[in-house]
């Protein structure tokens, strides 16, 4: 899922959010992330269900992300403070 500013690159993104799966993991913690921060992507979450966690990752700056903050399911994914403006609820979030 991607929040953007409206039609054009990648770099218009301003939320993308991954549900990752056993195949493309590697891609989604590493390369996939450090693309987006590249681009600038202001909010970048991470969401497995392998682990039962989720990763939200902001501050791109130089290519990589300067802040992350990780907790399990259950634990509100509180994206008030950025362009997201909302607060997701993980207590449901499906474990695999």
């Amino acid at each position: 899922m991607a929040l953007s500013r409206g039609p054009g690159t990648g770099r218009d993104a301003e939320f993308v959010a991954e549900v990752i799966c056993r195949e493309t993991a590697g891609n989604d913690y590493g390369p996939k992330k450090d693309a987006y921060a590249t681009a600038e992507v202001p909010v970048y979450l991470i969401v497995d269900p392998y682990t039962g966690e989720w990763h939200l990752h902001t501050l791109p700056k130089d290519g990589k992300y300067h802040a992350c903050v990780s907790f399990g399911f259950g634990e509100d994914i509180d994206l008030t403070g950025t362009v997201v403006g909302l607060t997701l609820k993980t207590d449901d979030f499906p474990r695999d």
